[in-house]
């Protein structure tokens, strides 16, 4: 079934719906892009809906568009970050690209794709940060929309700058692998053979399940999967 893109002052609101719950943040104007304050720090946001990059060889690719518009002029002069976002409806998922590069591309030409892929959209759960790297380097944070607060608490942390390292907190970014086992179909399929002591077997079927979605996953990570499932129903 086909999702109807959401408008743009729609897509504030979804955002602003969940800011408005921490003390910290301070909403100052506009509505796409929109100035807002978070702990002191000003940001320019942005969000536009995910919609299919019509790869035929990847069908699942998605993106999101930064068109040309005068008003990027004058953000990209400005020393505020400008946080581009892209919204997934089915999944209530945002994708944030580093804001670093997105400020870097306003106005660059007529209009600026960053990809995500479904699979990973499909694959987010609430509390966590999933960090996925794409077959163009890009490395976007993937996280449900009521998680919004705590992104922009860990914001730089996620998107250093080159000569930065990455600061330690209390978040879960995940690695280009799969850690948990979430769709329900496999699961149902697995749990016959977990309950049978079969893992060997277990292990074979989620590995072909996910096929080459999962490129750097290794005998070792899908083991540790089963046994993680194993442990979570026993």
């Amino acid at each position: 079934m086909k999702i109807e893109k959401i408008y743009p002052e729609t897509l504030k609101q979804l955002m602003l719906e969940v800011l408005k719950k921490s003390s910290d943040f301070q909403f100052i104007s506009g509505t796409q892009p929109f100035l807002m304050k978070f702990k002191e720090v000003e940001y320019y946001v942005y969000v536009k809906n995910l919609s299919s990059a019509y790869f035929k060889d990847r069908p699942d690719t998605t993106r999101a568009q930064l068109p040309i518009r005068d008003e990027f002029d004058e953000i990209k002069k400005s020393p505020n970050p400008f946080v581009f976002f892209g919204y997934d409806q089915k999944n209530d998922v945002l994708v944030c690209w580093n804001f670093h590069i997105a400020k870097s591309r306003l106005n660059e030409k007529k209009s600026v794709s960053f990809y995500s892929r479904q699979f990973f959209q499909d694959e987010v759960v609430f509390g966590e940060f999933l960090r996925k790297k794409l077959k163009n380097n890009d490395e976007p944070i993937l996280f449900k929309r009521w998680d919004l607060v705590s992104f922009f608490e860990q914001i730089d942390s996620f998107f250093p700058l080159e000569n930065e390292s990455p600061k330690p907190k209390n978040t879960i970014v995940k690695s280009n692998k799969l850690e948990k086992i979430t769709d329900q179909k496999i699961i149902n399929q697995l749990l016959p053979l977990i309950k049978e002591n079969r893992t060997l077997t277990a292990m074979q079927l989620v590995a072909e399940f996910y096929k080459n979605k999962y490129p750097e996953m290794q005998l070792r990570d899908w083991r540790n999967l089963i046994l993680k499932l194993s442990k979570s129903i026993s």
